[in-house]
């Protein structure tokens, strides 16, 4: 006949076991997550399109005219009037004219659009990588506890079956019974918990990636981003920083060709006229050249001016403080990597040593020096170290890829 030792270390060894097995099972990697969500994101898909429109606007900048040419025509005649046989016609073509310096600064415009641009797009892809990253291992942390939920659920289950034999046959008190019960409860309210919180996660992990939540575990396990060798910010090549600083630069040339455009753009026209005095008269044909110069108004270019002006200002502070955050993010995500690599080797540790308490107290108990409730109190303590020690390398990793988005590096950029 089994001791009730036996039924309590075989319900143990279901507890450690059974969440490894399934931890060890297969998982999608986190580039290939993001690449999947990358696919599904509709800024990524119409940022081509983007950039296709900023660089036609860069070809426009490059136009000899300020505006498309205009085609002008007229006809006068006295038919509904005195009738003397006056006739004319005109047909002549009219160009908008650059004002001094607009076209060079407009095309440097038109540049740093798209620039802009570009680098935006960079800017959106870092920022996707930031919601894939978070979102990948809170759902595998969410797996997680599903996966030790469910172990204990089933060596819960079993622990109550046969402590329930073991009373029924007198070799254990009915309060051993109660205490098992007890314990199976609170395993299942757990296990709902646990349940519920992997559905919340795993309908954000599928809306943003185009992927079920099923496969973080149905291809390959998990690992944690590789650092690279240097770990120092690159600030100049940081996604956010070079954005802010393109969005700087771009609002000083829009401020410059505010200051250029002081007027409405001047016109010159060129038509041929066909006009006959009277009936009778020969037809005579001329060359008409002209030119129309808009009068600029002071106050409403320098109002114009001033907020061209304001904008600049305000995208250099903001520059400023851009490289302040990231900075900032840079170095705590550097000590949060540090913190945690301690803290994974510290749980790693406790639950060893848990585990060899627990083991004292298997043979306390088979020596009859050790009552049933206390060797479960110690079981659950082992299996609390044994879960923290599990969560802990997903809190690791999770620091890893926090450390990597701080530096600006994206999934399949990693080393």
């Amino acid at each position: 006949m089994n001791s009730p030792l036996r039924v309590v270390l075989w319900a143990c060894v279901g507890f450690a076991a059974a969440p490894w097995a399934h931890a060890q099972e297969a998982t999608v990697p986190l580039a290939q997550v993001y690449q999947s969500a990358l696919a599904h994101n509709p800024a990524s898909q119409a940022q081509g399109q983007r950039i296709d429109a900023l660089k036609a606007g860069r070809e426009n900048a490059n136009s000899l005219t300020a505006a498309p040419l205009a085609l002008e025509g007229s006809y006068r005649s006295d038919r509904n009037r005195d009738n003397q046989g006056l006739r004319e016609t005109s047909l002549g073509l009219s160009a908008p004219l650059w004002l001094w310096n607009e076209r060079s600064t407009n095309q440097n415009l038109r540049q740093l659009e798209l620039a802009a641009g570009e680098q935006r797009a960079a800017e959106l892809k870092l920022e996707l990588a930031g919601q894939v990253r978070q979102v990948y291992w809170n759902a595998l942390a969410a797996q997680l506890d599903v996966d030790l939920a469910q172990a204990r659920v089933i060596s819960a289950d079993r622990l109550m079956a046969d402590v329930k034999r073991r009373v029924d046959a007198g070799d254990l008190a009915k309060v051993d019974l109660l205490q098992a019960t007890a314990l199976r409860a609170q395993a299942h309210v757990e296990l709902g918990r646990a349940m519920s919180t992997l559905s919340t996660v795993g309908s954000e992990f599928a809306q943003l990636t185009g992927l079920p939540v099923t496969v973080l575990n149905a291809h390959g396990r998990a690992s944690t981003e590789t650092l690279p060798n240097e770990t120092t910010l690159n600030i100049q090549g940081h996604p956010l920083f070079q954005a802010a600083q393109n969005e700087a630069l771009l609002n000083g040339s829009r401020a410059d060709l505010v200051a250029i455009q002081r007027r409405e753009n001047p016109e010159v026209g060129l038509a041929l006229i066909n006009e006959r005095a009277a009936f009778g008269a020969p037809n005579e044909k001329s060359l008409l050249l002209s030119t129309r110069i808009p009068l600029g108004s002071r106050t409403a270019h320098a109002s114009r001016l001033l907020a061209a002006r304001a904008d600049e200002t305000e995208a250099q502070e903001t520059l400023k403080r851009v490289g302040t955050r990231i900075k900032a993010q840079a170095t705590a995500a550097q000590a949060n990597v540090e913190w945690f690599e301690k803290l994974q080797g510290n749980a790693q540790a406790q639950a060893e040593l848990a585990r060899q308490v627990y083991t004292l107290h298997q043979k306390s108990f088979a020596l009859g020096e050790t009552d049933f409730p206390t060797l479960l109190r110690f079981e659950q303590q082992a299996f609390e170290a044994e879960r923290l020690a599990k969560k802990s390398t997903i809190e690791f990793s999770t620091k890893v890829s926090a450390l990597l988005q701080a530096l600006g590096l994206l999934p399949e950029q990693a080393p």
